[in-house]
């Protein structure tokens, strides 16, 4: 893998992640049809990037962490944080959703070796990109929920912590799904992507430690350590202005050319697959 091919792979994989376009399912067809060489022999990008993504939500969203460990620890007595505009810790209590809705990740834990062979699939992606583009579309026709983030039940973080875990099959974004499914349980826009992206930290975190051990049982080559680093800071970058990019975009033209785009990148991988 070279530097550039790592930096590229990077800046693909933090955008399109975060633009609820799947990161995963973008690497897999650059890496057929571009010949990217991102193998199995290359475990160790994929926890790098992964990281990198990770750690541009938490510098974006780090009022909102703070503010969940602020109350956490004033609703637990270890903090003298008030209550806030009459609420008791709402913040402790999104934290508390979030860990709810992570759950239905550990039921996906056995399969996760078979995840390698779908994305090998280009195909198969393909087809995933433009039932994403599907639930974009849904996503943008339903009208505006007037729940906030206080009415939110176990029962409703459990629904998207479930779509969030089929959101692991390649093609498939994690965000997409996960807006969507807030989205159709009636809470406003802005506060399902907030969800969503928050929701991710755990995930992507857990995707970490797990592909760092695989990489570390495949063994690690340190002649590609440079190339490695260069595509993370490269995802860490794209990934922290794509977060606030995506919240603009959505807020001033909806969802709709996400959902056109994904149909269209969709299409061109089948056909692409079928000829090459």
């Amino acid at each position: 893998m070279s530097i550039t091919n790592a930096v590229v792979a990077g800046i693909i994989y933090a955008l399109t992640e975060l633009l609820a376009l799947s990161g995963s399912g973008h690497l897999a067809v650059v890496n057929t049809l571009f010949d990217l060489h991102l193998t199995e022999l290359h475990l160790l990008f994929k926890a790098f990037t992964e990281l990198a993504v990770m750690i541009a939500l938490i510098l974006a969203y780090r009022k909102e962490i703070g503010d969940m460990i602020r109350d956490t620890a004033g609703l637990t007595g270890f903090s003298r944080r008030k209550p806030v505009k009459g609420q008791r810790f709402p913040e402790a209590r999104l934290l508390f959703m979030l860990v709810i809705a992570t759950l239905p990740l550990l039921i996906m834990l056995p399969f996760r070796k078979n995840y390698f062979s779908l994305w090998n699939s280009t195909s198969f992606v393909g087809v995933m990109f433009v039932l994403n583009g599907a639930v974009l579309y849904i996503c943008e026709r339903m009208l505006p929920g007037k729940k906030g983030l206080g009415r939110m039940q176990i029962p409703d973080a459990l629904i998207i912590g479930i779509c969030q875990a089929v959101a692991v099959i390649p093609g498939l974004s994690r965000l997409a799904l996960t807006v969507t499914a807030g989205e159709a349980e009636g809470f406003q826009k802005p506060i399902c992507i907030r969800f969503g992206m928050l929701l991710a930290i755990p995930a992507m975190f857990g995707s970490f430690i797990l592909s760092l051990a695989d990489a570390a049982i495949a063994g690690i080559d340190t002649a590609y350590m440079t190339a490695y680093l260069a595509g993370a800071g490269a995802a860490l970058v794209t990934g922290f202005f794509t977060v606030y990019g995506f919240r603009r975009l959505v807020r001033r033209r909806g969802y709709g050319g996400l959902a056109y785009y994904s149909w269209v990148i969709g299409v061109l991988t089948i056909i692409l697959t079928l000829i090459f």
